[in-house]
């Protein structure tokens, strides 16, 4: 790196330090709000800090949904390298991860996505100063300026790298070089799938695919003797990055497949199943026609510019004259040509209802329906308009005094005066009503116009230079709200605090002999297990296993023992209670494990749930099962219990239990936790059969006598995947090291 890039990656730093200066420099504001920020992603990262610093590798989580696969869901990000940086750092006082790292965590990560951004303009011949302020508008405005949730903004920073070594790819001078930059492209879009920003993975795999099939066509000479080498080799080099892609995220994809096809997730309309398409109207509504205006106006219509989720796409006002600029005068240029055209594309898209393209493109393209909000789309038109801003600045910044400028120049004027009437006649004429933030996006516009038509009449000297970065900082910042004030009379903290104030309720219920679970009383029920290490009946995510749900109320078999509700409850006798929370006792709770001697069998579809409320049955001493166990082991089941039968826990850990069975006759042993593949018994060393009983819990067979019962989980699915994406990280960095030492393959 020579000194002028280190200097502008320095700048880049501070303007990273300046855009955030309410979560970096005071105490007084925070981007953790919302149940979603605190008992989904908050809540996640505390389960994974918790983990390592245990030395447990974060694969079943037993805190949240009587138990699930940490990484079932994309979401939690169980396997992305980067998050380990929370472990590196001390828990606070009440053993909560700090508010203000995880703050710093996502200003670091925004300003990775400007260091990313700044190297891919510059990879596409943008100059230093260009390539700041693209790197400025992609990471600081649009979508991404506007993500709460951690893992989508991580899932986002790079798709500027997997476009520098596609290019990369697409001008190697050799075969070999070409095809380590595919592998480092590829590399990049699985370190995306890894966060767990699965719609955001999805539309940089789109970008991919209709990059590469664009530049095919547009570089094929049409000669027949050369069409066939040159199309083989773009495919060669479409083949080794789908090849690394997906390798690198096996391990997260083979997991996420596992639990699609168990679980449901709560869309719009009620529970659906996850693996299964999710029908069209079911989609998150997309953006509105008049989104188009949030271009220059991001709170137009009182931000009124879409259905339940909405973006606006503002890079900033000058940014995008830029971008108009490059459009206007590097239409020649083939990636301009693209980044336009999918600019238009994305935003036709994201119309979702509004847009006949978004419905033939859901009917035709596989998986699509799994990125189900057709407005996050707009992260791509972001994206390439930031990029166009920098080859937009380049050419104003190479052409000043150019006669061309003048329409221009003419066409600004009449949009400086507009801006200039619309922002003074509220004040001649009282009864016309001018919003706030609009006045504050009318000034901007003036603002913007004359910086441009000055840039075209002068050469921009470096203090000029500072004053358009300086101006383009505050065109962003203004428009900036994800951070909170934490004492807003809104209490935007109202869920942190909530949780924070939990720490008695959960601490009290750890100090009580035994295992059980708890619920909390309150909607949206705080995802209190994650966080306090205390196993819960429920829990964040927008997924539970589909067995799980239909065991409907049976809290009892769930093993629910403790019950917190907020101290104004009236219910008498609560076994603690503090100024805020009450505990109760459950006294039907069923225990962890307890042992069966007789089995009813109910081959119904779905029979065995609607038989669990029935009297006849005696779930303490009768396990339902929806398919008969073999003769051997139910050859021993003879319907009698023994006085002197017990199970002890010897130990429980995330990923590995151990228990103690006494019994005279044989018997099945029932365990309150989730049936689910990759969860392996032992019975005094031997391996043995997990069942499936009264609908979604573990049974296991238990021989006359002692014996030591031990489960561990050792899923296949992980473990395939973690050895895919070990040997894909070792091929890539081996290929990466041949090429440093000059092998001749890479020559």
């Amino acid at each position: 790196m020579n000194r002028p890039t280190a200097k502008y990656l320095a700048l880049l730093a501070l303007a990273i330090t300046l855009f955030y200066w309410k979560t970096l420099l005071t105490d007084q504001f925070s981007v953790i709000n919302g149940s979603e920020g605190v008992n989904q992603s908050y809540a996640w990262l505390h389960f994974f800090v918790d983990s390592i610093r245990h030395f447990h590798l974060p694969l079943w989580d037993p805190y949240a949904f009587s138990g699930r696969p940490f990484a079932g869901e994309m979401d939690p990000a169980a396997y992305y390298p980067l998050n380990l940086l929370f472990a590196l750092f001390p828990l606070k006082g009440n053993g909560l991860i700090s508010p203000h790292l995880y703050n710093e965590i996502l200003a670091l990560t925004h300003l990775l996505c400007a260091w990313f951004m700044f190297a891919l303009l510059r990879e596409l011949r943008c100059s230093r100063y260009a390539a700041l302020v693209g790197a400025c508008a992609f990471s600081l405005g649009g979508l991404l300026s506007r993500m709460i949730w951690l893992q989508y903004v991580q899932s986002c920073i790079w798709l500027p790298l997997i476009f520098l070594f596609l290019l990369r790819a697409f001008r190697a001078e050799t075969r070999g070089r070409a095809l380590l930059e595919a592998a480092l492209s590829g590399l990049c879009l699985g370190m995306s799938i890894l966060t767990g920003g699965l719609a955001f993975a999805l539309m940089q795999g789109i970008f991919v695919i209709t990059a590469v099939v664009y530049y095919a066509v547009a570089t094929d000479s049409g000669k027949a003797t050369d069409r066939w080498a040159h199309w083989r080799g773009i495919a060669v080099v479409f083949a080794i990055f789908l090849c690394v892609a997906g390798g690198t995220g096996a391990i997260q994809l083979l997991c996420s497949q596992e639990y699609g096809r168990l679980s449901l997730r709560f869309i719009d309309g009620g529970a659906f199943p996850a693996a299964e398409k999710i029908p069209y109207h079911r989609l998150v509504p997309g953006m509105w026609p008049q989104s188009i205006v949030s271009t220059l106006f991001p709170t137009a219509f009182d931000g009124r510019i879409g259905g339940e989720e909405t973006f606006p796409i503002y890079n900033g006002v000058l940014p995008f004259f830029l971008a108009i600029v490059a459009v206007w005068r590097r239409w020649s240029n083939l990636w301009v040509r693209y980044l336009t055209g999918l600019a238009v594309l994305a935003f036709v898209y994201s119309l979702g209802e509004f847009s006949p393209l978004n419905g033939v493109l859901y009917a035709v393209v596989p998986l699509l329906w799994a990125a189900r909000a057709p407005d996050r789309f707009l992260y791509l038109v972001c994206f390439a308009l930031a990029v166009l801003a920098a080859f937009g600045l380049d050419v104003l910044l190479e052409n000043a005094n150019q006669e061309w400028w003048t329409p221009a120049k003419n066409i600004l004027k009449w949009v400086a005066i507009a801006c200039a009437a619309a922002l003074f006649l509220p004040g001649v004429f009282t009864q016309l009503n001018l919003g706030l933030w609009t006045a504050v996006s009318l000034l901007i516009v003036l603002g913007a116009c004359g910086c441009f038509v000055y840039l075209t009449r002068h050469p921009a000297g470096p203090w000029l230079r500072v004053a358009l970065v300086v101006f383009i900082l505050f065109d962003l910042s203004a428009f900036e709200w994800l951070e909170v004030n934490k004492s807003h009379p809104s209490k935007p903290e109202a869920e942190l605090e909530q949780m924070r104030s939990l720490r008695g309720p959960a601490e009290f219920i750890k100090s009580r002999p035994g295992l059980h679970r708890i619920r909390v009383g309150v909607s949206p029920e705080p995802n209190v297990g994650d966080v306090y290490r205390i196993q819960s009946a429920w829990g964040g995510g927008p997924a539970v296993l589909n067995n799980y749900s239909k065991l409907g109320m049976r809290e009892d078999i769930l093993n629910i023992g403790y019950y917190i509700r907020p101290f104004s409850t009236p219910d008498p006798n609560p076994v603690y209670q503090d100024g805020r929370w009450k505990v109760y006792e459950n006294p039907k709770s069923f225990p962890r494990a307890w042992l069966v001697h007789k089995t009813v069998v109910v081959t119904a579809k779905d029979g065995v749930y609607s038989r669990l409320d029935d009297p006849a049955i005696n779930l303490h001493e009768t396990a339902l099962l929806d398919a008969p166990l073999p003769s051997d082991v139910a050859r021993g089941l003879d319907g009698t219990a023994g006085a002197g039968e017990s199970v002890r826990f010897r130990s429980y850990q995330p990923n590995h239990m151990a228990m103690d069975v006494v019994t005279e006759r044989p018997g099945l042993l029932v365990l309150s936790e989730m049936f689910y593949p990759g969860w392996h018994a032992r019975v005094n060393g031997k391996p043995v059969e997990i069942y499936k009983v009264d609908g979604a819990l573990r049974g296991i067979p238990a021989p006359q006598g002692k014996s030591r019962i031990e489960l561990d989980y050792a899923p296949f699915s992980i473990y395939a995947g973690a050895t895919i994406t070990a040997l894909t990280f070792l091929s890539v960095l081996c290929a990466w090291f041949l090429n440093w030492k000059g092998t001749r393959w890479f020559s």
